[in-house]
């Protein structure tokens, strides 16, 4: 095995045969003031193709370029939106270095102070291994948040209660501008309910990731892309309120002087306290212990959250930049719960209560720095050593009182827990002869994770609390990710191939302070993946492709923690937990004809190990209990369809349906299986009435897949939005109506058992309106790229990483 390892990373490390390749160099300057003009887009075409580039790179910052070449005759394409558009025809057949000397461009525009750009991109794109949804061009996106927004985006589901899945996954990564954050590591619902849509200029989905990122997030990635590129000054002020006394502010600021660069992005968010109703309501089949128990009342919630972000960039020379960031987040919650429970036996029935006051916080922060170093003869070459560092923390305050006819009892729990993430990468991308391409890294992860939980107890008011020592511990976590790995890509004629491997292995130790108990493991996972695609002709592609991704437990999985206020239901994490691995196999198909788009894919997948909620029932005590283990085994068939279309010059129409086929069943129990259809449609148009009158709406149905515990309802949706843009278009301002048609939602979730069911039923406002005006600035000179490569879809755009 080890010999065959080996043999497939030789494999991809060694370039086919060495072609004769000569280099072609010049300087580019302005013809009226003869100085040089930098981030020149320069296209070389061979002479019998004047449509597709054999390579584009952009010269630099001292206006020069060199970009290497095959024998043959070709003709090379300038091009600057400040400048006339300039092609030279290389007169002689390339066979030795050629030298233009100094090139001019003829200016035909100055600063874009003033001059309002509008975005001609469609609302939904897709590359080979990504769907991209360009959220700036979606007018309701300034008064929504990230999680509003993910529910408009292909292959990404969100129920009623704001629990996010991607192609029908629960784990999955989610990345800030192409790098990890604390922020979505923990409470990813809060942190993207906080998030607002006016700070994100689009979201890649990644279903398919190469061997470059890291196999964990089963689902893939979903990238949100907050930044910009830009020569001079920008920045936007945003802030909205509803009627649900909903609020949120942010600011973005992006600077760019000489060789220095500043992007940086702070929002808050919020809602004063708002109140909904609860119904629980569970049937045995059992009547041992009772025959029925429902619980009624009231939720009362206020919260807060916060996010900012600094990045600082600085290029020391034309090939070489240096970038540091940091970011803090987080925020608090309280809750209110007020409930009654009946419960009702063979031949009588009780009544009591159960108030319990929630409180929760989770700071969280980040700082890293990433060199990348690019090379003269070769601008697509490219060495990168990147360090980040993720802190983070969740400390939970539960306080319940039950009233209870014999017995009264009052719980108070409190559980932190802490997290460090350390991370140190290498990567390296080295063009090839013949439109090939080899990139390799390593990767070094280092998680520090502990716990700290107690349980304290009494039954009369008047006494002290006591501690439960069965539920009071300390937990150390130290998980440990060596990972390397490669990938080779390759055009041949109408096919473009992409093969990669890595490789991951894991240490993991666990100790359990007060017990003295421990856990222990270690793995080793080998990770392939493919990616073939076909150009039939100028309108149609597929793209066939398998994949492998795994999910690591994170500590919120692993704290065993038992959760008892309720005390007939209790949960708790399981530290033994190990990693869930899923097989994957995608095919796409995409025609782009004009500006019209339609993607049809079809997308299996399958696990043996999947980490799952499973419960326990007993029959006698009525308690039933809730925990987690590697004890899913799931097959998933999905079928979407995505069209985004312009009717006239007005008019945009956009829709998205996915459907979904998965079967999953208990490996421990062999009995409990379950079979369900699941997806998604969703529809959309925008008309631009005048160049500052926009109307637009939207409108969908999410189901979320059954799971071995719970089946949800599906949840509806809609909304209108006008916007008016004022002052040269600076300031825009937007009203938003959503869900006009009913007050309240009711949000069902069952749980099936063979010994009981459970139906909850969550009662929240609906119906709500939102305000929201965005102000934008600054003085833009050309945008050009700080990235002088090509661009290749199997890296996340929208961010250069230095």
């Amino acid at each position: 095995m080890k010999n065959q390892v080996y043999l497939l990373l030789l494999t991809l490390l060694i370039a086919n045969a060495t072609y004769s390749q000569f280099a072609i160099t010049g300087t580019i300057k302005d013809s009226a003031q003869q100085v040089v003009i930098p981030f020149v887009s320069v296209s070389l075409f061979k002479a019998s193709d004047n449509k597709t580039p054999v390579k584009t790179i952009y010269s630099g910052k001292d206006g020069k370029f060199s970009l290497s070449a095959d024998t043959g005759h070709y003709s090379l394409v300038l091009t600057h939106t400040a400048y006339a558009k300039k092609v030279l025809t290389l007169q002689k057949q390339v066979g030795s270095n050629v030298d233009l000397s100094a090139i001019y461009l003829n200016p035909v525009a100055g600063q874009l102070g003033n001059v309002t750009v509008r975005a001609t991109r469609p609302l939904i794109e897709q590359s080979n291994d990504k769907i991209t949804f360009n959220v700036e061009n979606d007018p309701a996106a300034k008064t929504e948040t990230a999680s509003d927004i993910l529910r408009k985006t292909p292959l990404v589901t969100v129920d009623g209660e704001g629990n996010v899945q991607l192609n029908g996954q629960s784990n999955f990564k989610i990345l800030l501008n192409g790098k990890e954050t604390a922020m979505f590591a923990q409470n990813v619902k809060e942190a993207l309910k906080g998030f607002p849509g006016a700070l994100i200029v689009k979201i890649e989905v990644i279903t398919t990731p190469s061997a470059k990122y890291d196999a964990e997030g089963v689902g893939g990635i979903i990238n949100i892309i907050t930044k910009k590129k830009v020569a001079g000054y920008n920045g936007s002020l945003s802030s909205y309120y509803s009627t649900l006394n909903n609020y949120s502010e942010s600011i973005n600021l992006n600077i760019k002087t000489g060789k220095v660069g500043v992007t940086g992005f702070y929002s808050l968010s919020g809602n004063r306290p708002q109140q909904s109703y609860s119904l629980s309501e569970t049937v045995t089949y059992d009547p041992t212990a009772f025959t029925k128990r429902f619980l009624d009342g009231t939720r009362t919630r206020n919260s807060f959250y916060n996010s900012g972000n600094l990045e600082l960039s600085y290029e020391l020379d034309s090939l070489n930049t240096i970038v540091a960031y940091g970011n803090l987040s987080g925020g608090h919650s309280k809750a209110l719960l007020d409930q009654q429970i009946i419960t009702q036996f063979t031949s009588s029935s009780s009544a009591s209560t159960l108030n319990q006051d929630v409180t929760a916080e989770y700071p969280s922060s980040g700082v890293g720095a990433d060199y990348t170093r690019k090379f003269a003869r070769k601008p697509e070459q490219e060495l990168s050593l990147r360090f980040n560092g993720q802190f983070s923390r969740n400390e939970d305050v539960n306080s319940s009182v039950q009233d209870n006819p014999g017995q009264d009892r009052f719980v108070l729990n409190n559980s932190e827990s802490r997290n460090k993430e350390y991370t140190v990468q290498l990567d390296f991308v080295k063009p090839l002869k013949k439109s090939q391409r080899l990139e390799t890294g390593a990767k070094i992860i280092a998680r520090k994770a502990e716990s700290d939980f107690e349980s304290l107890i009494k039954y009369n008011q008047s006494e002290q609390y006591a501690s439960n020592p069965s539920n009071t511990d300390r937990f150390q976590y130290d998980q440990r990710v060596y990972s390397g790995y490669g990938s080779y890509s390759v055009n041949v004629k109408k096919y473009g191939i992409r093969v990669g491997l890595r490789l991951e292995h894991t240490t993991v130790d666990g100790d359990f302070i007060s017990s003295k108990t421990a856990v222990s493991q270690e793995y080793t996972q080998l990770i392939p993946n493919v990616n073939i695609s076909r150009k039939f002709s100028s309108t149609l592609t597929s793209v066939l492709s398998y994949n492998q991704r795994l999910q690591r437990p994170y500590i919120t999985n692993l704290n065993p923690f038992v959760n008892n206020n309720d005390s007939l239901n209790i949960s708790y994490g399981n530290p033994g937990l190990g990693p869930q691995v899923l097989h994957t196999l995608t095919l796409q198909n995409r025609i782009t004809k004009g500006k019209t788009f339609m993607n049809l894919m079809l997308y299996g997948s399958y696990s043996n190990d999947l980490i799952t909620q499973y419960v326990n029932y007993n029959k006698a005590t009525g308690v039933t209990t809730t925990t987690s283990g590697n004890v899913g085994a799931e097959r998933q068939f999905t079928m979407s369809f995505n069209v985004n279309t312009p009717i006239g010059k007005k008019v945009n129409v956009f829709t998205s349906v996915l459907g979904r086929y998965n079967k999953t069943k208990n490996t421990m129990t062999k009995t409990d299986e379950v079979e369900s259809f699941s997806g998604s449609a969703f529809a959309g148009y925008s008309y631009r009435v005048t160049t500052k009158f926009t109307f637009s709406g939207s409108g969908g149905v999410n189901q979320m897949p059954q799971t071995l515990l719970s089946k949800s309802a599906p949840m509806v949706f809609y909304q209108f939005n006008f916007g008016y843009k004022f002052f040269g278009e600076k300031l825009s301002v937007t009203a938003n109506f959503n869900n006009m048609h009913s007050k309240y939602f009711d949000y069902k979730n069952t749980i099936n058992n063979v010994s009981f069911q459970t139906v909850n039923t969550n009662r929240n406002l609906y119906r709500v309106v939102y305000f929201g005006a965005t102000w934008r600035f600054g003085k833009l000179k050309e945008q050009a790229p700080k990235k002088k490569g090509v661009t290749n879809d199997d890296l996340i755009g929208g961010q250069s990483n230095g």
